[in-house]
């Protein structure tokens, strides 16, 4: 990772929308940028009645053999809440300022994501995807290894992470890399931001042990943190083997999926679309695909078919390797 100054910042971005521009026209963009509240508030409120429900469904399954499904199953659509962050982060899903920010800390406290930091280290993401040593939030920097593959699909490299980012802002420390990001006049908020969320997870763990509670485990850091794998599978599918450079035609693909995980995944599945213009809220994705899909880089693959292909591609060289095969 490298310091980058502000002209190449400048001109990161002008290249940016200059392929915009090539792919979509101005005028063109303006209908699919309108935002209003209620598309965010019917999403997230038919998002959070899920959680409630399969929580439900946790707590009357307690004890018998069908609380580990009813486990997995709360455990999905908690982890989809990361997706709401990710929209909210943009400040694109509500018309209404103070409501998007509103929703965006509940569920940032939820997903264990801190939101102010998050805004910044993502901002930089559009930016500079894909471009190594620039992306901070590049996945696979080679060399790339079938154990690197499987690092991040369980999650370890996603919570050694995040709770990197918290422990350090809370001492009023960020990475050097990562500082560059975040203008200075709002260091103050990220660092006062994870010791807010620190102290509201370490009220959490007291009143559990004074209770002497599961609840906390059972119903939200548990599935959390077990069933994450799922949530960085469609994380990986964004970007991972995608072109490795500032191209907004394929630093990103589009992938096919099934009508209940592109609703909770607020139609980042669109991910390509997501990155030519980053102002388009998840409601209008799915008519900016229909729009310029085909100049972009779609696929007809579901999830699970590009983990097979990240796999069998993006890790090739390792497994010729480890197949005794010569390296191409």
């Amino acid at each position: 990772m490298h310091t980058i100054d502000l002209e190449t910042a400048r001109r990161a971005n002008n290249e940016l929308l200059r392929q915009q521009h090539e792919i979509i026209s101005k005028e063109d963009l303006k209908q699919f940028r309108k935002r209003n509240d209620s598309a965010g508030l019917i999403r997230i409120s038919v998002h959070l009645g899920t959680i409630l429900a399969t929580g439900y469904l946790l707590y009357l399954s307690l004890g018998t053999p069908w609380m580990w499904p009813a486990f997995i199953v709360h455990g999905i659509f908690l982890n989809h809440l990361f997706a709401p962050v990710h929209e909210y982060s943009h400040g694109t899903a509500f018309k209404t300022r103070w409501i998007n920010e509103a929703v965006l800390w509940f569920c940032g406290l939820v997903t264990i994501w801190p939101p102010m930091y998050f805004r910044y280290d993502h901002a930089a993401h559009h930016t500079f995807a894909q471009v190594q040593g620039a992306d901070p939030e590049q996945i696979f920097p080679p060399p790339r290894t079938l154990l690197g593959y499987f690092y991040v699909l369980l999650g370890l490299q996603l919570w050694v992470r995040t709770f990197g980012w918290l422990f350090n802002h809370a001492i009023g420390r960020i990475a050097p890399f990562n500082r560059q990001f975040v203008p200075e006049s709002e260091r103050r908020i990220v660092y006062w931001e994870a010791r807010f969320m620190l102290g509201v997870y370490a009220a959490v763990i007291g009143i559990s042990v004074w209770l002497q509670s599961w609840n906390a485990l059972i119903f939200w850091a548990g599935p959390l943190f077990l069933v994450s794998p799922m949530a960085r599978a469609l994380r990986l599918a964004d970007h991972t083997g995608c072109a490795d450079k500032m191209d907004l035609r394929n630093l990103a693909r589009t992938v096919k999926t099934d009508p209940v995980t592109q609703y909770f995944c607020w139609n980042m599945n669109f991910h390509c679309e997501h990155h030519l213009t980053s102002a388009v809220p998840f409601h209008a994705l799915p008519a900016l695909h229909e729009k310029v899909g085909h100049k972009l880089n779609p696929t007809s693959k579901g999830y699970l078919a590009v983990q097979w292909e990240i796999v069998t591609r993006h890790v090739s060289g390792f497994l010729r390797k480890a197949a005794g095969q010569p390296s191409t």
